[in-house]
């Protein structure tokens, strides 16, 4: 009975730890301030994932705002565009940058006019199942990148992907 229980206990405990390891940490997020009558602001961060699986995106909510959507701004020929994306993915062992320029979510209409130094609930719907909610804070001056080494670049040159 002894064994039967041990094992049992042990296999609750491996299955627990590989559940608990397919899991996005959430590096600086910040939603930049905009001005008054803005119908639309922009979050940025980063993004890790410690597992050894990939892990998509696959909706972004917020009870602040009628929708968020995920994009990527490109430049091409010297025009600039963006594209909504249906998901983003963060890649087993490593970082998706949100920052601007790049990849980035799009908080359209918001209930009202939120000010630095006010927090925003973001819920996230991953693939792996788990519904993380966020509280991120809007700050002022988010021009730059998680990473100040990249001069507001993204991922040190490879926009959305990993570092």
């Amino acid at each position: 009975m002894k064994l039967v229980f041990s094992t049992f206990f042990l296999s609750l405990l491996f299955t627990s730890a590989c559940y608990g390891a397919n899991t996005l940490e959430f590096i600086q997020p910040r939603i930049a301030e905009a001005p008054p009558g803005a119908r639309v602001m922009a979050a940025f961060m980063e993004i890790h994932n410690s597992g050894e699986q990939d892990i998509r995106i696959e909706q972004i909510s917020s009870p602040s705002f009628e929708r968020v959507e995920m994009h990527l701004s490109s430049e091409n020929n010297g025009i600039a565009s963006m594209q909504q994306q249906k998901f983003l993915t963060v890649k087993a062992a490593s970082t998706l940058t949100l920052a601007p320029g790049s990849y980035h979510l799009m908080l359209i209409k918001p209930a009202r006019r939120y000010l630095e130094g006010e927090n925003i609930t973001l819920g996230f719907t991953l693939s792996n199942g788990k519904t993380p909610e966020l509280s991120v804070p809007v700050k002022k001056n988010t021009r730059s990148s998680p990473n100040k080494s990249d001069n507001g670049k993204c991922g040190n040159g490879k926009c959305g992907g990993t570092k």
